[in-house]
This record gives C-alpha cells, structure tokens and sequence, in this order.
C-alpha cells in the first residue's frame, strides 16, 4: 500500500466513526512540542482516532508561498490598484449572469435575511468570481503553516484547523484533498472553516451543505452570514463626504467603524455629499487615490461588510461592484423592455 492510500485509509477509519488503533500505524513519531498539544486536544475534546491523525500531520509542513502569500494580501495595495483588480467589466458581466441564473434563490434571501441581491452578487464575485476561482492550495497545509509556522496569529489558524478537520470528518472529505485560498478559506463564498460550520445553511433543503457547488446554499449562506453580523435592510452603506479644517483627522484615527453622529461630525469638517439623516451614525475613512486621498463615510452596512473581510479595500470593493452589477443590469432589463413600449 502506497503512502497515500494508507493515510486515505486512515482517514476513511476516521471518519467513518472507528476509533480504534491502526492495525498497520506506524511507530509513533514525536512532533513539535505544539503539534502534540493539538493532537491531545484533538483527542480528548473531539476524540479523533491519534494514530490516523498523527499520520496526517506528520507528513505536513511549511508552505513557502502560503508564507508569502499570507505576508503580502492583495488587500495590502492601495485603492486605486485593488480597485482595478476586483471592480472590472468582467466581474461586473459575470455578476449579471449570475443574477439572472439565480434571481429566485437572491430573491428569496433578500426577504429572508434583509440582504440585497447585489451585495451578496459582489462578495461571490470579489471573493471566487463567481467560482471559477477558489483557490489552489491544499488547506491543510495553508492551515498547517499558518497554525505551526508562524507565531503572529498561530492561535486563530489553530482554530481553524481544528475546525477543518471536524467539518471534513462532518462531510466525509478527505482533509489531504481539499483546496482552498492561501489563508484556507474554502468554496465558491470563500468561508473560512469556522465560518462554514457556524453560518452556512441549506438554502435549497436538501439535507445538505455544500458551499463548492450548491448555489443555493452559497447564496443562503452569504446572507445569512451579514444578517448575523448586523446588516440593515434600506440602510446606506457608504457617502463620498466633504472635509474641511483639521479636526476631521481625529475621526479618521478612531476607524471607520461608526462612532458619531453626522450631525455630531459636522462641526469637525464632515459632511456628506448626499442628503443623509443626521442622526445616522458613521466613521470616517480614506482611501488612497492617485498622488491624493479621498473620504468616505462609512454606515452600520460598511462595517458588516468588513466582518467578511476586516479591509476598508474590500468592503468598499464589494459596494462599488454591487452598484455596478446593479446598474448593467437594470441598463440591459431597460434596453429589452424598450422595443416592447415603441411598438
């Protein structure tokens, strides 16, 4: 038997709920001091079989570019660059069609969750377009290394390799064969493993959870995510705002989650473009344009978006293409209809 039939067919043991020990297990190994504390834990909270999991990670180890990958995310870049790689024509034309092949299943989770159709549209698009791109490398080793190889946040890559494996033994996946992004964020809607275990649904009710292929559930499971997290039907997301003086620095510096009040941030130099409430209750952010700044200010929804990914680029990534992707597709809805009234 080959090595990698003998670690499938430890994990087929595995998840097929046997938990005794490997008749052919190998001498056991000893690991890094903090892959054995995972292992015991893995053990006694979620008493996962050692010897087949011993197998599994004993054959992990860094990834280079998970590494470099992890150092160095596209939402590091400043706006005006990460603005033209995720808000394009061609994100936009595929959000389109994935409206009108879906428009049922966005329906029904705008009335269910409060979400409108486009935002959930712009998070499949910003994150996999639409899924043609999910990802290229082995999750368990982009967890591996991010969990054991590097101490900044070893702790929360520890979680989600726990959670990994617990959803694969879920599913009966093999955990050696699962792809994912660099940071091991799986499926069409990119949820990382927790994620996926706490906010995916079955939208469609099949008995059934599936983010790679269910288009159903991964609508569902979008909506459901930014309903938890807080997000306001009707409510705006984001206003260009004008600024004047220097007190409008202070806002700036306490972040774009909301804090004041526009009619509190008014006498510091903020207003918005738009005609807003003044009781509506925003922060203030900029954002990196060509040899200047401009400044926007952010609602309850702006900051929802940013629990999905914690990066003012990409929140606003995903308001911009969800404008776009509404008004193509309200433009094309207009020009079929016209005939139609000149006849």
């Amino acid at each position: 038997m080959t090595l990698s039939r003998a670690l499938l067919a430890a994990w087929l043991l595995f998840i097929g709920g046997s938990f005794s020990t490997l008749a052919q297990a190998p001498a056991k190994v000893r690991l890094k001091p903090e892959v054995e504390k995972f292992i015991t834990q893995m053990v006694q909270q979620h008493q996962f079989d050692e010897s087949a999991l011993r197998q599994i990670l004993s054959q992990l180890k860094s990834n280079e570019a998970v590494i470099k990958a992890i150092n160095a995310p596209a939402t590091s870049k400043p706006w005006y660059e990460f603005k033209n790689l995720f808000v394009t024509p061609m994100r936009t034309s595929g959000g389109v069609d994935f409206w009108k092949e879906n428009g049922e299943q966005l329906k029904r989770a705008r009335e269910i969750y409060g979400v409108p159709e486009e935002i959930i549209v712009a998070i499949i698009g910003v994150e996999s377009i639409y899924g043609k791109r999910t990802g290229s490398f082995r999750v368990i080793d982009a967890l591996y290394t991010l969990a054991f190889e590097m101490p900044e946040r070893a702790g929360y890559f520890r979680g989600e390799l726990e959670q990994f494996l617990l959803l694969t033994r879920e599913n009966g996946l093999d955990p050696l064969t699962v792809k994912g992004s660099f940071a091991g964020a799986i499926g069409m809607p990119q949820f990382m493993p927790t994620s996926y275990r706490r906010f995916a649904v079955d939208f469609d009710s099949d008995g059934k959870i599936d983010l790679w292929e269910n288009v159903p559930d991964i609508i569902g499971s979008v909506a459901n995510y930014l309903h938890y997290f807080g997000w306001v039907a009707g409510q705006p997301v984001v206003v260009p705002a004008r600024i004047s003086g220097t007190e409008y620095k202070d806002i700036v510096e306490k972040g774009f989650k909301p804090h004041l009040t526009l009619m509190q941030m008014l006498p510091k130099g903020v207003e918005p473009t738009d005609a807003m409430p003044p009781e509506l209750v925003a922060g203030l952010f900029a954002l990196e344009i060509e040899q200047s700044q401009e400044y926007w200010l952010a609602f309850n929804n702006f900051y929802v978006i940013t629990r999905y990914n914690r990066s003012k680029n990409y929140a606003m990534a995903v308001y911009l293409l969800a404008n776009a992707v509404a008004r193509e597709r309200d433009s094309q809805i207009s020009a079929q209809a016209a005939p139609a009234v000149n006849q």
